[in-house]
């Protein structure tokens, strides 16, 4: 059994150091503003966000959690475990103070896209919107388009993360 989570607004859920909200600010025609909690575009946000996350779900992920960046799994052999499970997801959410947003989250579940995967009980699969895009690419106009060495890296790249 299988839920999928997403937190809401991740990145301003962060707040930001005392000293580095200067480092944010900006200027309208109202005044001089910067931000208490983390936007979006700093250049180490996402490090900052998954490190948050991973400390958060420390004893649960590789077990029956896991996460990446905003997006968490949580998964279970039978419905009790599971209810146990999320129970204790959502204890830790509101310890941390972390909001899900409900409209992009699925609980108990058989299967759902993770980055862009399938998950199942089965394990992870390629998505069917993925295939279907290049199952209707057209073929490349000019030669040039179509070496194999320029073939194999767009099938190697479709590909890598599966390995």
């Amino acid at each position: 059994m299988l839920s999928f989570l997403d937190a809401f607004s991740g990145y301003h859920q962060i707040p930001m150091s005392p000293d580095d909200e200067e480092k944010t600010a900006f200027i309208t025609p109202h005044g001089l503003y910067c931000y208490k909690v983390m936007p979006f575009g700093l250049k180490n946000a996402g490090a900052t966000y998954q490190r948050l996350m991973t400390k958060i779900f420390k004893p649960l992920i590789g077990h029956t959690v896991e996460v990446y960046i905003d997006d968490i799994v949580v998964k279970s052999k039978t419905r009790e475990q599971h209810v146990l499970h999320l129970q204790e997801v959502f204890h830790l959410l509101r310890k941390y103070g972390m909001k899900l947003n409900p409209s992009k989250c699925a609980f108990g579940v058989s299967a759902g896209k993770f980055l862009g995967f399938m998950v199942s009980q089965r394990g992870i699969e390629v998505s069917p919107d993925q295939v279907k895009a290049v199952m209707e690419t057209p073929p490349p106009g000019t030669r040039r388009s179509s070496t194999p060495h320029r073939q194999a890296r767009c099938i190697r790249a479709f590909h890598s993360p599966l390995h």
